[in-house]
């Protein structure tokens, strides 16, 4: 390692590991909020745009609850981007687009980031381990491809509020029955998620095989 090499190569690979995942924490969560806020602002909703939610910054975003959680527990939260349906301009169809924008939005990030990932590995096979710069780059890839899927999955949870709940809203009524179940008792759906560690067996499977998936497909791309 040739960054604080005095200090010892494992905590610099520690400490290096940390930054990377920050930078891929702040590039996660603020595209997914932005893409709602965007795409609320497309279909005639400009109130995230007026809270000022409708950026990148990623502190805009930023729930810190959410935020150690993700730290904690492998699963956070940002702030909910506000929306006011009354302004949407197709009703339930605008609903749908918002709520999947955001996971649309993380699925786009972590195949970018895969591809350039696998991109740099096929011209430039000996980066990633030659020096400080590579590493960092290598972690922060790693880490925005696992987070970014993980993000998209877990949103599509259809528990309350999460974008999965949303999306099943926009194709039914009010009074739909598995929605008022879902609002009401939603928390300890949450707390069952932690204490079994479903949602982990699950991103593994789900998220092992998208990734080898294109893993396969980029590599017949690159040639590799």
């Amino acid at each position: 390692m040739l960054f604080l090499s005095g200090l010892g190569s494992g905590f610099v690979e520690v400490f290096l590991a940390i930054i990377a995942l920050l930078m891929a924490v702040f590039v996660a969560i603020p595209f997914h909020e932005f893409a709602h806020a965007f795409a609320a602002k497309r279909e005639g909703d400009y109130t995230a745009t007026a809270c000022k939610r409708c950026t990148l910054r990623g502190l805009a975003h930023v729930d810190w609850t959410g935020f150690l959680m993700m730290f904690l527990f492998g699963f956070g939260w940002a702030k909910p981007v506000p929306v006011d349906e009354r302004n949407y301009r197709r009703g339930n169809k605008s609903k749908f687009i918002v709520s999947i924008a955001g996971v649309l939005m993380n699925i786009a990030l972590g195949i970018g980031f895969l591809f350039i990932y696998m991109l740099i590995y096929k011209f430039f096979p000996d980066f990633y381990y030659t020096s400080t710069f590579g590493y960092l780059l290598e972690m922060f890839l790693f880490y925005s491809i696992s987070l970014n899927f993980g993000l998209a999955l877990f949103n599509l949870l259809p528990i309350y509020p999460l974008d999965g709940f949303n999306i099943i809203e926009s194709f039914s009524r009010r009074e739909n029955g598995f929605l008022q179940f879902m609002k009401r008792y939603s928390f300890f759906f949450f707390v069952l998620i932690m204490i079994t560690g479903f949602y982990d067996i699950v991103y593994g499977k789900v998220i092992n095989a998208l990734m080898n998936g294109l893993i396969k497909l980029f590599s017949m791309m690159l040639g590799m």
